[in-house]
């Protein structure tokens, strides 16, 4: 059986590589007792699946047998589930009574409930009290909706633990889909309000219960029916202030904070749907991540800084149990995507125009930010690149034209292939970086920084935007931006380096100073030894081309190679490597 940590160990590969000490961290142990967890866990694992290590330390997590995978993990993760279920069923439990209850050792359950504390720090309050035991020190409605998220988990698993007949489930929820219950209690999924009306009946007086079947005419309990009332009625009070004037006046705030107006009314739409299911249905509970979308957060950080804020507002403001921050941060990045310039245009050299027609109309549905222009004659090729932006040639011609371009050049044959389709994109989203290369990184600031030993990473940050306010590089404004950013946590670091940043109002779209730590350190459990502190002007969409080429292009690289980068001429061979 897996313990705690080991689960944690296990989740956080799931969602991607991680080294050593980003597992000590998160799990806030030693690497020496990483290192122990992982040779456990693959014993454990076995024909399941195997956890690997690469040179610089990374571990991976392969998967052989998923379902037989699940059922390892499920096994281990439901004995924390079911200390919280003992806590919201009773006033208090002992050590004694949640080990009789579980089949564990006490000091697997010590362990677990100090977890159970950590890991709902900023959620639930988990506390004993001498002589009697452990408690959750929540109001009624809140118990109410971690009992719901529990049995949403596994209804089967949960409604069994309750002593609820098996199939009374089914029946509630098949009777709530046959009522409109939309008109009474709106932007609620039919299985989240039969979790809440079974937490409500769990949770109820049990004294008031009624002798006959609730789940006839959905007649519930009095003591069920009283407190879902004052919960519907006080979910619904704050679900009336949702607003898409209150959400425009949010957003119009935020942006004017970042200097950054990133919303149209397609994300307000999202938004204010977002939150008022959120309302009808909090989730406390954490949920697991079917996703890693840490490419889209280094594409977009913006985005993601933004919905930090966003979600601290509302929070603030309207008092919302709303803790999915990625998601939030989707929304926007979205938003930022359809905000983007207009199309790239690109011109289609050609001898045949049917063929040319065809190639235009795969090329415009498959990448929709280009606009192609088709040319049949050498002089008109020369014409339309000298009067127009154009980023890139398409060469479909027999003859290869007789001319210098001044653009970057792809020759097509015949009908267009997908891999060409994919190089074209590949080129569009490069092309501009690449000729700005020595404008977005300039090497005359780049610097080195004698970070000391005893430095965190705060402390680092603060040093060098000091020095570079000192020489004029970053404004005081920028420099406190910067610092803010980066004590929020969610850190961008793409493949060992990180990447501070804040957003500013000079013409410039981009622009970054390379740092070359002298001691490697920490960043939001990742190592780096090297930083890009830039200013981004978020109302040019050249920025999102520069993440999202940072991004790719960083990654190509291996950890060594990225982390042991020895200066500014080494961080620009990697970056402009093809």
């Amino acid at each position: 059986m897996l313990n705690q940590r080991q689960i944690q160990i296990m989740e956080r590969l799931e969602n991607g590589k991680a080294s050593g000490l980003e597992l000590a961290k998160l799990t806030g142990t030693s690497k020496r007792t990483i290192l122990r967890d992982i040779s456990q866990m693959n014993h454990l694992l076995q024909s399941v699946g195997e956890i690997s290590s690469s040179q610089a330390g990374g571990y991976q997590l392969y998967i052989q047998d998923k379902m037989a995978y699940r059922k390892l993990l499920h096994q281990s993760m439901y004995d924390d589930e079911l200390i919280l279920l003992e806590l919201l069923r009773h006033d208090f439990r002992t050590l004694d009574d949640l080990a009789a209850t579980l089949f564990l050792s006490k000091p697997m359950i010590s362990e677990k409930i100090v977890f159970l504390r950590g890991h709902y720090a900023n959620r639930l309050e988990i506390k004993s009290k001498p002589n009697y035991g452990h408690y959750l020190d929540e109001a009624l409605f809140r118990k109410m909706i971690v009992l719901a998220n529990l049995i949403d988990k596994n209804p089967i698993f949960f409604c069994e633990r309750l002593e609820i007949p098996e199939g009374e489930y089914d029946a509630l929820l098949r009777r709530i889909r046959e009522l409109d219950v939309a008109n009474y209690y709106p932007n609620i999924h039919s299985a989240h309000l039969a979790s809440l009306i079974l937490a409500a009946i769990v949770l109820g007086d049990k004294e008031d219960a009624q002798e006959t079947s609730f789940l006839e005419e959905l007649e519930l309990p009095v003591a069920a029916q009283h407190l879902l009332s004052q919960f519907f009625t006080m979910q619904q009070r704050k679900s009336q202030a949702i607003t898409a004037s209150a959400m425009q006046e949010i957003l119009q705030r935020q942006g004017e904070q970042y200097g950054a107006l990133v919303f149209d009314m397609e994300l307000v739409e999202q938004l204010v749907g977002h939150l008022k299911r959120s309302i009808a249905y909090p989730i406390i509970l954490h949920d697991r991540k079917l996703h890693n979308i840490s490419n889209i957060k280094a594409v977009y950080p913006l985005a993601f800084d933004l919905s930090i804020t966003f979600v601290a507002n509302v929070n603030e403001l309207f008092g919302i149990e709303l803790y999915d921050i990625d998601l939030i941060g989707l929304y926007f990045s979205c938003a930022m995507e359809r905000g983007r310039q207009a199309a790239a245009k690109v011109v289609l050299f050609s001898d045949q125009y049917a063929v040319a027609s065809i190639n235009k109309q795969m090329i415009e549905r498959e990448i929709q930010t280009v606009e192609v222009i088709v040319v049949m004659h050498q002089k008109d090729l020369q014409q339309t690149l000298e009067q127009q932006d154009i980023k890139l040639l398409l060469n479909n011609h027999a003859v290869y034209p007789d001319m210098d371009a001044g653009v970057a050049c792809i020759e097509i044959k015949k009908i267009i292939t997908k891999l060409e389709l994919q190089e074209i994109q590949d080129t569009l989203e490069k092309i501009d970086v690449r000729k700005n290369i020595c404008t977005f990184f300039p090497k005359d600031l780049a610097m080195d920084y004698d970070n000391k030993a005893e430095e965190d990473w705060d402390m680092i940050v603060r040093g060098i935007c000091e020095e570079l306010v000192e020489k004029a590089i970053l404004t005081p404004d920028e420099a406190f931006k910067i610092q803010e950013r980066e004590q929020k946590g969610n850190n961008l670091v793409i493949n060992h380096l990180a990447l501070p940043h804040c957003t500013t109002e000079r013409n410039q779209a981009f622009f970054a100073v390379f740092v070359h730590l002298v001691r490697p350190v920490q960043v939001d459990g990742t190592l780096v030894q090297n930083a890009l502190i830039a200013c981004v002007n978020p109302n040019v969409s050249t920025e999102l081309k520069v993440f999202s080429y940072l991004y790719y292009v960083l990654n190509e690289h291996d950890d060594e190679t990225i982390l042991g980068l020895p200066d500014y001429d080494a961080f620009i061979a990697c970056i402009i490597k093809n």
